[in-house]
């Protein structure tokens, strides 16, 4: 059993509003003279809203609407696992759980004090779940098979909500999902140092929704059912190190749009997307290649058929959430070594690299994954100093860093949600006892005190830019065990 009651503040956020407009970009031969944020003049530069009237500081979020600055979640949930030994080859196990969560959230949406853009919402799911297993291991044969049970009902509503300074407009939107699957994997041990695996899995999903976006309430539904499929083999080396190898497929049912306001023009537009699937190749090696020295390496290749992405743009008396719906192919490599270069100093660090192609891309449409870099990376070193008296001093610094990427699913420049890469240094410097029941230490997060955007949106109207919330920290850590 769990629960949890909390309160927090609004995430830090900020816009950029067009204040050149698209006209002039188009008429005007230099390019530089019309840099400015956004797209064409919307609506909050059409009511005299300005950049200079957003906070000065980007991380005052400078809201009126006071019912907006708390955010506040609830949660409880129930589980429970019973285990059976069939006998010393068979067993099987059955999951129970059940959650309940609500929440109070919302967005001033304009950045500035008067009331143009609000949305408090609340919001509430309960979800049911019931897995029951059947294993077994013979010899060199193992298997696990099972049925699996999944209900949730949830929604949220948005009351009173104000949009392009008119209002109040209320918003809701509802959906029951229900999920029943078979599924079944067998493995066989070749020799001691090859086993071979696969697996089936069949999925079949309804969903249910409604939505009320100010013209009444509309329904729809619709049932998807997928096979997924996983085939592997792993090889042991004479050096321990494990090699291996997979052919993955996975499946997520479709999506209803999350703010369908393209009721207003297309009363049919409320309809869920076909099922995402993907096909994922994968080949690995990890383990210790001598004395010192843990690794482990990937490089895969997946492919997406029917993936949402999800595009926004201000229509009606709302933002209109639609689907964009592409085929994805991506490469990528990834890398995680820990070096003991002395008995004293060790060395980690990691590497990952992904290459995106979106069917459909080009030059006037240049369609890109959103929110994905191309590039992540981290170094770790780490030394301990051994005391004359016993006791040690550890001495770690972490640095990662995150390439710039996406806000949304384009490169056009003239959108401006291209998010900047970033770097982050972490440190923690610390005095262990000689028995280890005693640590002092001294800790730094975010010591640089990067500040970076998490996400950007362009709305049509004007950039909304979602904030990091990890400003530096510096404290001092105590630990005592007895």
């Amino acid at each position: 059993a769990d629960a949890n009651d909390g309160e927090g503040g609004l995430r830090p956020y900020t816009t950029l509003i067009d204040e050149l407009g698209a006209e002039c970009r188009a008429t005007e031969p230099d390019p530089t003279v019309c840099e400015g944020p956004g797209n064409a003049n919307g609506a909050v530069y059409d009511n005299d809203i300005r950049n200079s009237d957003v906070a000065s500081d980007p991380y005052d979020n400078n809201t009126g609407q006071a019912s907006q600055t708390l955010v506040a979640n609830e949660a409880t949930g129930l589980s429970l696992t019973l285990d059976w030994d069939i006998s010393d080859t068979l067993n099987s196990r059955v999951i129970v759980s059940q959650r309940q969560s609500d929440y109070k959230a919302g967005l001033d949406d304009d950045s500035v004090f008067e009331d143009f853009l609000s949305f408090p919402e609340t919001g509430e799911a309960d979800q049911t779940s019931i897995e029951i297993q059947l294993s077994g291991n013979y010899v060199d044969w193992d298997f696990v098979s099972g049925f699996y049970y999944f209900n949730e009902e949830g929604s949220n509503f948005q009351d009173g909500y104000t949009f392009n300074s008119s209002g109040p407009f209320d918003f809701y939107l509802a959906q029951e999902v229900t999920s029943i699957a078979l599924f079944g994997n067998v493995g066989y041990n070749v020799s001691d140092q090859l086993r071979i695996s696969g697996g089936l899995r069949f999925t079949d999903d309804e969903k249910d929704a409604e939505t009320d976006v100010g013209i009444g309430l509309v329904t729809a539904s619709r049932s998807f059912d997928e096979i997924s499929a996983e085939l592997s083999a792993n090889y042991t080396m004479n050096n321990g190190m494990n090699v291996y190898g997979t052919i993955q497929s996975g499946y997520q049912s479709g999506q209803f749009p999350a703010r369908p306001f393209c009721l207003f023009g297309d009363p049919d537009c409320f309809v869920a997307s076909d099922n995402i699937t993907a096909v994922n190749y994968e080949v690995g090696i990890k383990g210790q290649p001598r004395s010192g020295f843990q690794m482990s390496a990937a490089l895969f290749f997946t492919q997406y058929s029917d993936l949402p992405y999800q595009v926004s743009q201000t229509t009606g008396n709302g933002f209109n959430t639609v689907n964009l719906i592409v085929d994805q192919d991506s490469f990528g490599f990834e890398w995680e070594n820990t070096l003991y270069l002395t008995e004293h100093f060790l060395f980690s660090a990691s590497l990952g690299y992904i290459d995106v192609e979106v069917d459909g891309n080009s030059a006037s449409n240049p369609v890109v994954a959103p929110l994905t870099p191309e590039l992540t990376a981290s170094i770790s070193p780490e030394l301990h100093v051994p005391l004359s008296g016993g006791g040690e001093l550890v001495f770690r610094a972490d640095y990662s860093y995150r390439d710039d990427m996406f806000g949304e699913p384009t490169s056009d420049p003239a959108r401006f949600t291209r998010i900047d890469s970033r770097d982050i240094v972490n440190f923690d410097f610390a005095y262990h006892s000689p028995d280890e029941t005693f640590t002092v230490g001294l800790y730094g997060r975010n010591a640089t005190d990067e500040r970076y955007d998490n996400a950007r949106l362009n709305t049509g109207d004007y950039v909304l830019r979602i904030l990091s919330n990890d400003a530096s920290e510096f404290g001092i850590r105590l630990r005592k065990s007895f």
